[in-house]
């Protein structure tokens, strides 16, 4: 009897845990021999094992709707579940550019927004009483809904799944924490080095604005509303655009009456087409780049170009062969060359895509310690233009297509991937059976095939490289990689404002800005900011949480230019200390003393330059940019406005007294857990310190909403600071 292919697998898992269990367990009455055996006497490589076992393949049902719905059904009654996958045609390459970030938001809080007849509160209630999940999601060229449940449940959780997917409510608090986390999300894309290298190297392939490469920002999800999320949902949720597949221990004739009950009345518009994903525009041309991120000692590199076939292509097979050849694991040229004789990679890696509809890209890659980014650069280099002048050898083709075929199994081991695959190929117009095509075609790949395909698709004089690392640690010049001798510096910041806002200041508001600001300054303490060189500010800050107050003992010293030494004791007792000495930063906490990443330290030079005093003392700066946004009203009162952009940090805007022109508030973006979010500084009580006017209480409103109130205890000015103040000791990378 044939096994089907889960318990197949299991059997096999079985059958060799019991035949290991066997051999290192030898019976209890057996003896150990007198003499040893002699193992060299065996060659391993006579040993002949027979084939596995052949095993079905699941064939599902098909059923499609009278709404164009395509379902699939598949029994299994192995264990009391019922499982549910609709795979729907949408994506965030359909979003629109100024709102980068709907696809995703969308997908999220068609979950956890509630349905027209359910609120999110109850729809999660009922569902984890009963044990049972749903789940949504929207990827790039596709989103899914996943259901899952107990037998028993399914006529419960099968019209929950259906409302989830056809009518679903986008509450507007939910959206509001969807778009929170996507910002938080953003703010902590630059911390991992190989995220950093495949999101701009995409970039580089296909143009920053490309929907194969473009990104969310801060600004793109702010201008998200719950409207914006229900017409995406109805533009490209509709039944002929959805594939259902339904597993699990349930009767089919049955299950399929159950799904044309919920589904069988969902109408799309008369005129709807399921979309077609745009074609990615890409051209071959090398170029150099680098990303400078000073807080690694290792770097990530990237080099490749636009791939040119999909998996219809005849070539895709032999593609198939040539990446395992390449990159393809241990036995691989690359890990072979680079990692195991030169001995230059952490980890070595690459492969050339092909997709569905479009073609993919080929890429190599590596990690290296820095002072070799070069060498590996050219070592990965070297060994792709070795795969179009050096076909593979007899053993590397073996191993090669052995790789391959022997986890062929492992396509079929659970129901979800079989049937995930099919309706990935129902999706894209591809045969049932295109994995075992596929399969047949590996198996006939020759070695002068291999190389043809190295020859017509490998491009390496014509490969883009970037690299993410630490460009003072590098032995040699980046400038060797480029035929011309050309480095890209790649910007990576993030930016909290739309292009159009960031307009360079007119000459004529820049003048008027800084005239008003020289006035401020004379009004806060002329002359005695020109002698400052030193200031020590302690204070407190009472923070609102949704546990009360929360108090904050707080000192800064600072050392004019750009010193700056900031303790801050937590309500929890827990002490944070940052010192930068000019030239790093380091921080300790309860953890131990470290580098902070230069992130961190834009960010506490950003705030540094929202002090009132520090900005007095260098309005001087040759990076400090100043416009004047003339009388501005704000909450009923008039004021000066001008706006500020610091060296560091980001702008902001300064709202001073028209009469007296003293500082009276501040607006700016501060950045939180949950991404940037709008900030006002309000000041009172200023008092004179060394002939300088310091507000002793500045209230936070954070989003319109009151955050913290900071009194202002003791202040000394030109005081004696050791230099020592700034130093932190040794700090572990």
């Amino acid at each position: 009897m044939i096994l089907s292919t889960t318990r197949w697998t299991r059997t096999l898992s079985l059958l060799v845990a019991v035949t290991v269990a066997v051999w290192a367990a030898p019976p209890a009455a057996a003896q150990a021999p007198e003499t040893a055996i002699d193992t060299a006497a065996y060659n391993v490589q006579d040993l002949t094992y027979p084939d596995l076992r052949d095993f079905d393949i699941p064939d599902p049902q098909r059923v499609v709707l009278d709404n164009g719905m395509t379902v699939f059904l598949l029994e299994d009654r192995e264990l009391p579940q019922v499982n549910a996958v609709a795979r729907i045609g949408v994506g965030s390459v359909y979003e629109p550019h100024e709102k980068r970030g709907l696809a995703a938001v969308t997908g999220t809080v068609m979950r956890t927004g509630g349905t027209a007849a359910m609120s999110p509160d109850s729809l999660n209630l009922v569902l984890e009483n009963l044990g049972a999940s749903v789940e949504t999601n929207i990827g790039e060229t596709s989103g899914s809904a996943f259901m899952s449940t107990l037998a028993d449940h399914v006529d419960t959780v099968l019209p929950l799944f259906a409302d989830v997917l056809r009518t679903p409510a986008f509450a507007e608090a939910k959206v509001q924490q969807a778009k929170s986390q996507q910002k938080s999300g953003i703010s902590r894309r630059n911390d991992d080095a190989r995220q950093i290298a495949s999101r701009e190297f995409d970039k580089v392939l296909y143009g920053a604005d490309s929907p194969y490469a473009r990104t969310p920002e801060y600004y793109t999800i702010d201008r998200i509303t719950p409207q914006d999320l229900a017409d995406f949902h109805a533009q490209y949720v509709q039944p002929s655009n959805v594939i259902l597949s339904v597993w699990g221990d349930f009767d089919a004739d049955a299950m399929e009456q159950m799904i044309r009950e919920q589904f069988g009345d969902w109408e799309a518009p008369a005129d709807f087409e399921p979309p077609t994903p745009p074609t990615p525009e890409a051209r071959r041309a090398s170029s150099v780049n680098v990303i400078q991120k000073s807080d690694v000692n290792q770097s990530t590199i990237f080099m490749g170009h636009p791939g040119e076939i999909t998996r219809q292509s005849e070539d895709y097979a032999a593609v198939t062969i040539m990446n395992q050849v390449l990159s393809g694991g241990f036995s691989s040229r690359l890990f072979q060359t680079v990692r195991k004789e030169m001995g230059l990679a952490y980890s070595v890696f690459g492969g050339y895509s092909a997709g569905y509809e479009r073609p993919g890209r080929f890429f190599a890659g590596v990690f290296t310690k820095s002072g070799s980014t070069v060498e590996a650069s050219n070592a990965v280099m070297n060994e792709v233009e070795g795969m179009r002048t050096t076909p593979p050898t007899d053993e590397e083709l073996s191993l090669a297509k052995d790789s391959y075929l022997n986890s062929f199994v492992f396509n079929f081991d659970t129901e979800r991937e079989v049937l995930g695959r099919l309706m990935t190929y129902e999706y894209y117009d591809y045969p049932s059976d295109f994995l075992q095509q596929t399969k047949d075609r590996i198996e006939s790949v020759t070695s002068s095939d291999v190389q043809r395909v190295a020859q017509s698709y490998l491009h390496p004089e014509e490969a883009h490289v970037l690299i993410v690392g630490n460009r003072s640690q590098f032995s040699d010049s980046l400038a060797t990689l480029a035929e011309d001798g050309t480095v890209n510096e790649i910007d990576i910041s993030i930016p909290t404002s739309p292009p159009s806002e960031q307009a360079p200041a007119t000459a004529a508001s820049q003048k008027a800005g800084r005239e008003a600001l020289m006035q401020a300054k004379e009004t806060l303490g002329g002359a005695a900011f020109d002698a400052l060189q030193s200031m020590r500010v302690t204070s407190s800050q009472a923070v609102e949480t949704p546990q009360g107050t929360q108090t904050i003992e707080s000192t800064l010293v600072v050392a004019l230019p750009g010193k700056m030494r900031a303790e801050q004791t937590l309500p929890n007792g827990m002490q944070i200390v940052i010192a930068d000495d000019g030239s790093t930063m380091t921080m300790k906490t309860p953890r131990g003393t470290q580098t902070a990443p230069p992130q961190m330290r834009r960010q506490a030079k950003g705030t540094l330059w929202r002090s009132l005093p520090y900005l007095m003392a260098n309005l001087d700066h040759e990076q400090l940019s100043v416009q004047s946004q003339g009388p501005t009203t704000v909450e009923g009162t008039e004021y000066e406005a001008v706006k500020v952009t610091p060296p560091a940090g980001n702008a902001l805007t300064l709202y001073l007294d028209p009469e007296t022109h003293r500082p009276t508030r501040m607006d700016y973006t501060a950045m939180s857990r949950q991404g940037p979010q709008s900030q006002t500084d309000v000041y009172s009580d200023f008092q004179t310190h060394g002939g300088i006017q310091i507000p002793h209480t500045t209230v936070t409103y954070q989003n319109g909403q009151k955050q913290a109130e900071t009194t202002v205890s003791a202040v000394a000015i030109n005081g004696e600071v050791s230099p020592d103040t700034f130093s932190l000791g040794d700090a572990s990378e």
